[in-house]
C-alpha cells in the first residue's frame, strides 16, 4: 500500500485506460495529470474521471511544472510504426529519421523557427521523443521515477526507442488476458506479475460468433503485382488486432453464416474495457471505434502497474535495479 499520494503524467492519454488500470491495481491515493489534444478521448475521459487534470499538448509541456512526478506513463501514437502505417515510422514528413532525443530537439526548434505546425512538420510516431524529452528532464529532478511506454512491435523502431530509453522491452500478447490477438512492446522499470492464459475465446466476447474474419490484401500467385481482397480466418478462436476502422480487420462469422463487424461494446470488452465505456453523449460510433483502437489492453497494463507500490520501495533504497 502507498502511504502518500502517488502524482501521475499520462502522456498521449487517450481514454485513460491508464487510470482505470491504476484503480484495478488497487491504487487509490493519486493526482492525475493527463496530456491530450484529440477533443472526443477528452470527452470520455473527463466523464469518466473527472477529477483528471487535463495539461494539453505534450509538445508543449514544461519539465519544470512536473519536477514532483512518480510516474510516467504513455503509449505513444503507432500507426507510422506499425506494418498497417507502411512503415514511415519515427521520421520527419521528409522521412528523415530521428535517431536521438538531442536530433528531435533540434528539428522541433526548426519548425517552431519557421512558424511550422508540429503535425505538418513530424509523422506523428515522432511524438515518442516528447516522452523521451519530459522523462529525461524529470528524472533529473526525481532519480526514482518510474516510467511505462507501451509500444507495437516492430523491429526497426523497437532498435530506436530501446537505445534511446536504456532498456529492452517486455512483449505481452492481449490474447494471454482477452480473446483478441494483440503483440504490444512494453518499456518500464515497473516489474510485471506473472500473467496467467484465460483462454478467452472470440465466442466469449460474441456468443453469435462462428470465427473471426478479416479482409486482407493477398497475392494470390508471388508474381502478382496487385493485391486481391480476401475473407481470411483465424485458427485460434481470438479476434483480429483491435484496431481504429474494424469494418476490414474485425469481423465474424456468425452461427448463421453472417459476416459481420464487431461492435464498440465487443472492441471494448476485446480491450478488457468496460463494454460501455466510451458510450458517451456528443461522441460518435466511428470516434469511439478509433478511441478503442487506440487504448491500451487494460487488464495487462494492471499486472505492471499493481507493482507500482513495490518499485516506488524498492527504488528509494537501491535494492535492486530493474
Amino acid at each position: 500500500m502507498l502511504n502518500r499520494t502517488l502524482n501521475v503524467l499520462s502522456l498521449y492519454d487517450g481514454i485513460s485506460c491508464g487510470r482505470v488500470a491504476l484503480e484495478r491495481a488497487g491504487i487509490k491515493n493519486y493526482i492525475y495529470y493527463a496530456s491530450e489534444v484529440d477533443p472526443a478521448a477528452i470527452i470520455v475521459a473527463s466523464m469518466r474521471y473527472p477529477n483528471t487534470i487535463n495539461v494539453g499538448d505534450v509538445t508543449k509541456l514544461r519539465v519544470e511544472d512536473f519536477k514532483h512526478i512518480d510516474v510516467i506513463i504513455g503509449g505513444s501514437p503507432c500507426q507510422s510504426v506499425s506494418r498497417m502505417g507502411k512503415g514511415k515510422g519515427i521520421t520527419t514528413k521528409k522521412q528523415k529519421i530521428i535517431k536521438t532525443l538531442d536530433q528531435y530537439m533540434l528539428l522541433k526548434a526548426e519548425a517552431e523557427a519557421l512558424g511550422v505546425e508540429w503535425i505538418k512538420f513530424f509523422n506523428s510516431s515522432a511524438l515518442y521523443w516528447e516522452f523521451v524529452r519530459l522523462y529525461e528532464g524529470i528524472k533529473i529532478y526525481n532519480p526514482n521515477l518510474l516510467f511505462f511506454l507501451e509500444n507495437v512491435t516492430t523491429t526497426k523502431w523497437e532498435k530506436i526507442i530501446n537505445k534511446s530509453i536504456g532498456i529492452k522491452p517486455i512483449m505481452i500478447n492481449s490474447s494471454l488476458v482477452s480473446a483478441q490477438n494483440r503483440e504490444r512492446n512494453y518499456w518500464t522499470n515497473i516489474p510485471c506479475s506473472t500473467i496467467e492464459d484465460k483462454g478467452y475465446t472470440i465466442q466469449d466476447v460474441i456468443p453469435e460468433a462462428f470465427i473471426a474474419a478479416g479482409i486482407r490484401g493477398r497475392k494470390i500467385n508471388p508474381d502478382d503485382k496487385k493485391y486481391t481482397q480476401c475473407l481470411t480466418f483465424r485458427k485460434d478462436m481470438k479476434s483480429n488486432c483491435v484496431v481504429t476502422t474494424p469494418h476490414m480487420t474485425n469481423k465474424y462469422i456468425s452461427y448463421d453464416a453472417e459476416l459481420c463487424t464487431i461492435t464498440p461494446e465487443h472492441a471494448e470488452v476485446l480491450q478488457t474495457i468496460d463494454p460501455g465505456y466510451t458510450d458517451v453523449p456528443g461522441i460518435t460510433r466511428t470516434q469511439r471505434y478509433a478511441m478503442i483502437g487506440n487504448a491500451w489492453t487494460v487488464d495487462v497494463v494492471t499486472k505492471f502497474f499493481e507493482n507500482i507500490p513495490l518499485a516506488l520501495y524498492v527504488s528509494h533504497r537501491d535494492k535492486v535495479k530493474f
